[in-house]
């Protein structure tokens, strides 16, 4: 796992060493065992190396093709390289890594190599001889490219905050994108909170020639479902899972695994442990004991006879925050990405590479929100009073004063009766909403409210499911599902997480093949309106002990509605009131409304407030008064 950057100018930037040699130092987190750049007339390259396959210095990067045409700066990892050497027709290689048989591969069939690729990757290549330029972006967009510019003028980086070194670049706010985040606790689709700055979408890639720049999609979900090899069935299910699980632990330094109480990453260490007995596991507990799932993990490592490091996380200070927000350089709200953080903090003391549960519950239905999506599916088509029952319903919640579990059943059932009346795509995308247009614009200064004009967060899903359209709703759901929530929450945390501590993540449930295995067998197959994960329970009964496979979906969030009253409710007060917060949020009274509304317990407001609280901070850090 590395970090890359590059860029091209038409009449090579002046000081051109200098300035990727500082956008690569920003990103020396993601790899600090070698740093390399390359830089030629309107061209640089740079790379930050995390070493995990061939450990010598031949295999640093940038890297240049054994015919001199083609360079690359790779991020990643190809995990059947080794099988795919077989196509490069005996060409003698300088190194043992995957980056040269990536590079060699590129040199001799182009972007037609992508559909053999098996890893996560974000690379660049340099065509010399045709000054071409393509940056390339796995599957599913476990690893992420940002870039900025146009086809004369064009830099790229694993992470937003290294373009920001770019000399044309600029962190003016997007606030669409912030309208967005409101609404979400993330910032989905090409858009960063930086304008100017976008996403390259998962399984796509850009090339840059000619004078133009073309955006190109060479991997759709939507589009293989119609040739998917898997079947109704998902008998294949636990082979392709232990074949994902293989590939991972090719590695040349020992591979760990993270473990919870969940079954997505009791699946993965059982499956580990069959191939690799000496792996370590890791796991993340809390104090509050409705959150900890510490002891169910330390009792499969057990099992396992396993080494398992458990550390507590407690509740965070203002400085742990800062630091978290500096690497985050994206406003995100998501409150598992704090025990996350330090989970990879303590993991990365002892190991550099290991292996997640990331994507079980987006292929196999392993969400409360699919149960509502049933539920609310099935009111919407057949009850005709179904509206004004959700009313009634809504007005009873409200009496009754919110709880402080995990993700609260309060908010659970207040989402649910105020969204479940909506036609099924939007019920689905309201379920994790925060803030409703209404809400954002009444919060929101007049000045930003006239730059977002009519934007509305709804309208980047609705094109998703346009696309879908062809699926059965239950379906739908889940595939807008994997482009937005994993791609732009789940995918953008782990990685963020995992590279502030120089630490490499690898999720077998995202192997594309599993991946197209499990979209194949119908959403109706995999949950019923009382359990998530049905299918994948029976699917891994052979290998998981019943307990394990019986346990609740726990989740893996944190108690923020606690905290927002204990030690941080005095810096989210100082927070609310700051002037430059002020500026894009002038509703103070509005903003402590919600909170005495939430300490008072008539409403869960934690999400919404944190969402405010986590922005308030990520200004303080990226935006100069």
């Amino acid at each position: 796992m590395c970090g890359i950057c590059g860029f091209i100018h038409p009449n090579s930037l002046q000081n051109s060493d200098l300035v990727i040699k500082n956008m690569a130092a920003t990103i020396r987190h993601r790899g600090n065992e070698a740093s390399g750049t390359l830089v030629e007339p309107g061209l640089a390259f740079g790379h930050q190396r995390l070493s995990i396959l061939d450990l010598d210095p031949r295999s640093n990067q940038p890297m240049v093709s054994a015919n001199k045409r083609f360079v690359i700066t790779f991020n990643g990892e190809i995990y059947n390289f080794r099988e795919l050497k077989s196509r490069l027709l005996d060409k003698p290689l300088r190194t043992t890594s995957d980056t040269e048989v990536l590079l060699e591969l590129w040199a001799q069939y182009g972007p037609d190599c992508l559909e053999h690729l098996n890893g996560m990757f974000a690379f660049a290549v340099y065509d010399r001889e045709q000054k071409e330029l393509y940056c390339v972006r796995d599957r599913l967009g476990v690893k992420p490219l940002f870039y900025w510019g146009d086809s004369s003028d064009f830099a790229f980086a694993s992470e937003a905050k290294a373009l920001l070194k770019y000399p044309a670049s600029s962190a003016q706010t997007d606030y669409t994108a912030l309208s967005d985040y409101l609404s979400l606790g993330y910032i989905t689709g090409e858009k960063t909170i930086f304008s100017g700055i976008k996403k390259l979408q998962p399984g796509h890639y850009l090339k840059i020639a000619n004078g133009n720049m073309q955006k190109i999609c060479y991997w759709n979900i939507v589009d293989k479902l119609g040739s998917a090899r898997g079947s109704a069935s998902g008998d294949e299910i636990l082979h392709l899972l232990e074949s994902a699980v293989q590939y991972r632990l090719i590695s040349d330094v020992p591979v760990g695994s993270f473990l919870s109480g969940g079954i997505d990453s009791a699946a993965v260490t059982t499956l580990a442990a069959r191939h690799c007995s000496d792996i370590q596991t890791f796991t993340i507990g809390f104090n509050e004991r409705s959150f900890d799932e510490s002891p169910h993990a330390a009792q499969l490592s057990d099992r396992l006879g396993l080494a398992n490091h458990v550390e507590f996380f407690n509740e965070p200070d203002l400085a742990f925050l800062q630091r978290l927000v500096k690497y985050f350089d994206q406003p995100f709200a998501d409150t598992s990405a704090l025990p996350f953080f330090q989970l990879c903090n303590n993991t990365s003391r002892t190991i550099k590479t290991v292996l997640c549960g990331d994507g079980g519950d987006e292929m196999f239905a392993g969400y409360e929100t699919r149960r509502a999506d049933l539920f609310a599916l099935t009111g919407y088509r057949v009850f005709p009073f179904w509206k004004r029952f959700l009313q009634f319903a809504s007005q009873f919640v409200n009496l009754i004063p919110a709880d402080r579990g995990k993700v609260s059943l309060h908010y659970k059932v207040r989402q649910f009766c105020e969204f479940a009346h909506l036609p099924p795509p939007q019920s689905h995308f309201s379920w994790r909403l925060l803030f409703t247009e209404d809400e954002k614009r009444a919060l929101l200064s007049a000045p930003v409210n006239e730059q977002l004009n009519k934007h509305k967060t709804w309208n980047n899903f609705a094109g998703l499911f346009e696309n879908a359209r062809a699926l059965p709703m239950l379906q739908q759901q889940a595939v807008v599902d994997l482009q937005t929530w994993l791609a732009d929450d789940i995918l953008y945390k782990a990685d963020q997480a995992s590279m502030a501590h120089t630490l490499e993540i690898r999720a077998p449930f995202l192997d594309y093949r599993l991946v197209e295995a499990a979209f194949a067998i119908p959403e109706k197959h995999k949950f019923t309106a009382r359990n998530t994960k049905t299918l994948l329970r029976q699917k891994l009964s052979p290998i998981l002990p019943a307990d394990v496979l019986k346990r609740k979906k726990e989740g893996f969030g944190s108690p923020v509605s606690v905290w927002l009253e204990g030690r941080l409710s005095e810096v989210f007060c100082d927070s609310m009131h700051d002037r430059q917060f002020k500026e894009v949020f002038p509703d103070t009274a509005g903003i402590m409304k919600l909170y005495d509304e939430h300490c008072s317990r008539k409403r869960d407001n934690g999400y919404r407030l944190w969402a405010l609280f986590m922005f308030a901070l990520w200004q303080k850090e990226w935006q100069q008064p």
